[in-house]
């Protein structure tokens, strides 16, 4: 981790001694972001055949994903460098584990019948957290499917703030803030543990701050800390998974085509003052961690987590109105149940409706 940690990708190649090595990247931005110019220099010194695979939409496709499995299979390389965003990561995770593991791609039941091929990752986004999960995105006929499985989990990730450096300030808003929701999803989650609380609250502190700084007035530190939040946030939900943001989320990418972090902000807001709302009004050790969560984001009233998390949203540039064909049943019907589950308090049908139905309003905008 650390700024020009990617100096140290050439002795951890050589350590598999690599002929073909299989790489997994994005589009323009493997140019833009500078990967282009830094891995053809090792490539060229390791003297090992590269082969690319780009030919894949964002957010993983099942059709995709079997394009991707073809190649491994023609190709049969050494190993698997993963460089990119959140999706490239993914699409990567996913190649590599159904190349060595049989069974449906969206199932929960897998058979080894191949030995893993190595996978380093190299995010270029602050963000996802990909990089430090045992899970993957994969969209089949428009439902989004979450992939679970311990290997899935890359074996070693290079976060290396560099790449991030020049993305626009649309991305960073976008991939920042759902590095941000991750930690502090993960630290009201059901599934919390002190492990995970100790990776939460590490990334929203150096989340919650950096992020407006990152989008509006972005330096090389405030990048360097963004970009060690997201890998932070993605450890703690690797052990906790997402909540109510998130489940609500997919289909506004799937059916109206926002940007994942874009999609969770969308809600945030509601279940930000739902949540903490709720659980301040009962007491124990969930209600503590309510009363800290409020403090490290400088909350002094519960009524006002919805107001400060839309001015905040507002503020890196995601515009919270909705496009005037929003049909809320669409949503309704594809919430992800199984992220639902894990949100600490109950969410059932009317309060789904109320967070879709007030997504926009603040409370100074009732009166």
């Amino acid at each position: 981790m650390g700024k020009s940690s990617i100096l140290e990708l050439p002795s951890v190649l050589e350590q598999f001694v690599p002929k073909r090595i299989l790489l997994v990247r994005g589009k323009k931005s493997y140019e833009l972001c500078g990967a282009q110019v830094a891995l053809s220099s090792i490539f060229v010194n390791l003297e090992c055949q590269v082969l690319d695979f780009q030919d894949f939409k964002e957010n993983p496709q099942s059709e995709d994903l079997d394009k991707g499995i073809l190649l491994l299979e023609k190709y049969q390389p050494d190993l698997i460098i993963a460089i990119g965003g959140g999706s490239v990561i993914d699409m990567a995770k996913l190649m590599r584990f159904f190349y060595s593991y049989s069974g449906n791609k969206i199932g929960r039941v897998f058979e080894k019948i191949e030995n893993l091929l190595p996978l380093i990752v190299i995010p270029t986004t602050a963000g996802t957290g990909s990089e430090a999960t045992s899970f993957a995105v994969l969209y089949k006929n428009k439902v989004k499917y979450s992939v679970s499985h311990e290997d899935i989990l890359p074996e070693i990730a290079f976060i290396d703030p560099y790449f991030t450096y020049n993305i626009s300030r649309y991305l960073t808003a976008c991939t920042g803030f759902d590095a941000l929701a991750q930690a502090i999803e993960a630290y009201w989650n059901l599934n919390a543990t002190n492990e995970s609380d100790v990776f939460a609250v590490k990334a929203i502190k150096l989340l919650w701050p950096n992020l407006p700084l990152a989008v509006n007035n972005p330096t090389k530190e405030v990048r360097n800390s963004m970009s060690e939040g997201a890998y932070w946030a993605g450890c703690a939900i690797n052990i906790t998974k997402t909540t109510a943001p998130h489940a609500f989320s997919y289909p506004f990418t799937t059916y109206y085509g926002y940007p994942h972090g874009h999609a969770v902000a969308l809600t945030f807001p509601f279940f930000m003052e739902y949540n903490v709302g709720s659980i301040l009004l009962k007491h124990g050790t969930v209600f503590d961690k309510m009363i800290r969560l409020m403090e490290i984001l400088n909350i002094t009233n519960v009524n006002e987590c919805k107001s400060l998390l839309c001015d905040y949203i507002e503020n890196i540039g995601l515009d919270l109105k909705l496009p005037a064909n929003f049909d809320h049943r669409i949503i309704l019907s594809n919430i992800n149940v199984q992220r639902l589950s894990n949100n600490p308090v109950r969410i059932d049908g009317a309060v789904a409706k109320t967070a879709l139905n007030t997504l926009c309003i603040k409370d100074d905008d009732k009166d």
